[in-house]
């Protein structure tokens, strides 16, 4: 005699969308080849955005300076060092995707830089 029934119900989050969790389920590496892609498009943007940053600050300590030998230096060395990490964060962009395509793996080789945007 069984006085109660089961009862199944089907845990969902609402924050993802479901066609995401469908795609993880059938196809889980192209799910991971986008999510490699994303992650890095996004730390492209944000290492970009922190150069932007820094070139402005560093040029205004240059231009701020009053001919002061101190503040020009550290405006200088703020201008070479956003330059030198941009050029580092692109050379690892570019060394990812030589790794990828080298040894073939999916979602390196055919990684592109893409500038996220809402839909």
């Amino acid at each position: 005699m069984n006085l109660i029934k089961p009862v199944y119900a089907l845990i969902t989050n609402p924050v993802i969308n479901p066609d995401v969790t469908n795609q993880m389920q059938s196809n889980p590496q192209a799910f991971t080849s986008n999510l490699v892609q994303t992650t890095i498009s996004l730390l492209m943007l944000v290492a970009v955005i922190f150069f932007l940053l820094q070139f402005i600050t560093g040029g205004l300590d240059f231009i701020s300076s009053e001919g002061d030998p101190e503040k020009i230096k550290k405006g200088r060395k703020k201008l070479t060092y956003a330059f030198m990490g941009l050029f580092i964060v692109f050379a690892i962009f570019a060394v990812l995707k030589l790794i990828g395509t080298i040894f073939g793996i999916t979602g390196l080789d055919t990684l592109q830089l893409t500038i996220p945007s809402l839909k």
